[in-house]
Formats: structure tokens, C-alpha cells, sequence
């Protein structure tokens, strides 16, 4: 048995060549001199954690259970099992792995985070708070409180999720993230002058925040603030050229302020970026149909037909323009075509 100063050599020589990006290597390094040190944990959990590292945490499960044989209870190796039942979707056991460690040593809070995390991923919720609230009685968390005020609006308790917004909120005014979240909360009932307060504030915090002025867009929007709207949206395109959400909205202000021309060079532009956006093509193909542009309109809809074959309100709208045309016998192709993928 090789003593611990040739461990630390050996571990030092695969951190080298981790540092290299050269990570099959330190593995095999490592696994060329498992004899020597098969029963030192501590090489054990760094070749358990390379695997990881490297996306392969079957390969790690027999040097995770010799390391257990060796020390049960090491809390190193608990921690490290919960990610490795974690990789291997092997939620029970990542579960008791981490519990275990916080029934061990209750100073191992930060576990409860990760417990709490893992229950929220399965959609146990119930589970999940009584996790993070465990993680809350020894230390405020405001990226906690936001986690707690999602899973409390899933549930469909406004209250508390409400609560837990305000105390992140006076854990730190300025985070952008809860500023968004309360904002939303807002949006959602309708009270779009407290969002519009709330995005606003988002963007004074971070003036490149795209989800921010993209949000702000859509409250001004729902107030009937259409330049302002305009504004906020035309500041997403400044910052992301490709957002198509932002291009679309701003199609629809154009064109609900009658101007076509904008509306549809923004549609267009949605679908130079998007060419499957079908809301983009039923809205260029109405204003062509409306204007008796009836080409135009056909064309857009049997292009579209390439990314949405099998959406029945392209089918639709064809009939509806062909019944307007005067071809019944085609008309009625195209409804029973709908009809057919709507059922």
C-alpha cells in the first residue's frame, strides 16, 4: 500500500491534466493505479467526480460503492452519490443519498438546497418546499424565496407565493430576476400599471435585460399604450435582431393602429427569420386577402403549408379565400381537409 504522499502526487498529476482539458486521460491515470489505492476514499471520490465531469456517471457506480463499503457514512461520498443517482435519473436514491448527509450533520444545510432542487425538477412540490424551507431556517436565500414563489403560483396559492416575492424583494430591491417575477405576478392580474412599475424598474437595473423590455412591451401593449409599446419592443430588436416574438408584436400594434404597410413589413421580417411562424403567415395572408390580393394571400399560406402541413387552419383559410373566389369545388376541398385534421 502506497502512502499518502504518492496519493497526492497522483492526484495532483490528474488535476494537471484536467486543467488541459485532457480528462479521459486523468482517468486513465487514475484507473492504471486503482490497485494501489482502491481503498483510499479519497481517490475514489475524485475518479467518481471525473466521471461525472465527464458525462458517464454509470461508469462511476462501482467506485461509488466501494467507497461506501469502506466508510458509510462519509459525507463526501453521500453528497457525491446524490449527483450520480441525479445523472442516473435515479431520483430515490439521490434523495436518501442527500438526506442522509443532513441526518449525519445538520451543517450541511446547503444539501436541503439540493434536495429541494431535485423535487422541484420531478414535480414534487409538496416535497420541495418542506425541502427548501428546511434549507431557510439557516440561511436567507432570495434565489431560494424566487424558486418557493414559483412552485407556490404552480400550486395556485398567490398568497404565498406573493409573500415569498416580498421577502426576496427586501433581501435585495434591485434583483433583476424578482423585479421580473413580481412584475409577471402583476401581468397576471391584470394590474399592468404596477407591472409596467416593476419591468421599468428591471430596466433601469440592467438596460440590456431582453426579457424586461420584451415584458414592459407586452404590459404598455395591454394598456392600450401602443407607441410606448412600440418603444419597448423596438429596444428587444436593438439588442436581439433575430427575437421573432418582438417582431410579431410589433407586427400586431401596426396593424391593430391600421397601419399596414408596418404591420406588414414586421410579419415579413417574422418570417424571413421564422418561415414556420404560422400566426405570422395567417395575419400577412388576411391583409393580402383583405386588400383582394388574392395570389399574394394563396402563396403565403401553401408556403407555409412546407413547415405546417398539418394544420388545419391553413387548410381552412385556403378554402375561405377560394369560396370568395368563386372556385366552390376547391373551396370545399380545402374545408374537408380542415375538418379533417381538426378532428
Amino acid at each position: 500500500m502506497q502512502g499518502s504522499n504518492d496519493l497526492m502526487l497522483i492526484l495532483s498529476e490528474a488535476e494537471e491534466l484536467i486543467s488541459q482539458d485532457r480528462y479521459h486521460e486523468a482517468i486513465k491515470i487514475l484507473e492504471n493505479n486503482l490497485d494501489h489505492f482502491e481503498n483510499e476514499v479519497l481517490f475514489l471520490n475524485f475518479l467518481i467526480r471525473l466521471y461525472l465531469f465527464v458525462e458517464d456517471p454509470r461508469a462511476s457506480l462501482n467506485y461509488l460503492n466501494r467507497a461506501l463499503e469502506i466508510e458509510q457514512e462519509n459525507l463526501t461520498t453521500l453528497d457525491i452519490a446524490g449527483d450520480v443517482y441525479t445523472s442516473l435519473k435515479d431520483w430515490n436514491q439521490a434523495i436518501l443519498a442527500w438526506k442522509k448527509v443532513v441526518e449525519i450533520d445538520e451543517k450541511k444545510f446547503n444539501v436541503w438546497k439540493k434536495i429541494g432542487n431535485l423535487y422541484y425538477e420531478i414535480g414534487e412540490y409538496h416535497q420541495a418546499v418542506q425541502a427548501f424551507n428546511n434549507y431557510l431556517e439557516y440561511e436567507e436565500d432570495i434565489e431560494i424565496y424566487s424558486l418557493l414563489a414559483s412552485i407556490f403560483k404552480k400550486m395556485g396559492n398567490e398568497i404565498e407565493s406573493w409573500n415569498y416575492l416580498m421577502k426576496a424583494e427586501q433581501m435585495d430591491p434591485e434583483n433583476e430576476k424578482i423585479l421580473l417575477q413580481i412584475g409577471e405576478t402583476y401581468f397576471d392580474l391584470d394590474n399592468h400599471d404596477r407591472a409596467i412599475n416593476y419591468y421599468q424598474k428591471a430596466t433601469k437595473v440592467n438596460a440590456d435585460n431582453i426579457s424586461a423590455w420584451f415584458q414592459l412591451g407586452k404590459s404598455l401593449d395591454a394598456k392600450q399604450d401602443s407607441i410606448q409599446a412600440i418603444d419597448a419592443f423596438s429596444k428587444v430588436i436593438e439588442l436581439d435582431p433575430d427575437n421573432v416574438l418582438a417582431l410579431f408584436h410589433l407586427a400586431e400594434i401596426y396593424a391593430a393602429l391600421a397601419n399596414i404597410a408596418e404591420a406588414s413589413r414586421y410579419y415579413e421580417e417574422c418570417l424571413s427569420r421564422d418561415p414556420a411562424f404560422l400566426e405570422a403567415t395567417l395575419a400577412l395572408a388576411a391583409l393580402s386577402w383583405a386588400a383582394k390580393e388574392y395570389e399574394k394571400s394563396i402563396a403565403y399560406l401553401e408556403d407555409s403549408l412546407k413547415y405546417n402541413e398539418d394544420n388545419y387552419r391553413l387548410f381552412q383559410m385556403l378554402g375561405d379565400i377560394y369560396e370568395d373566389l368563386g372556385e366552390e369545388e376547391k373551396a370545399l376541398s380545402f374545408w374537408e381537409k380542415a375538418s379533417e385534421l381538426e378532428e
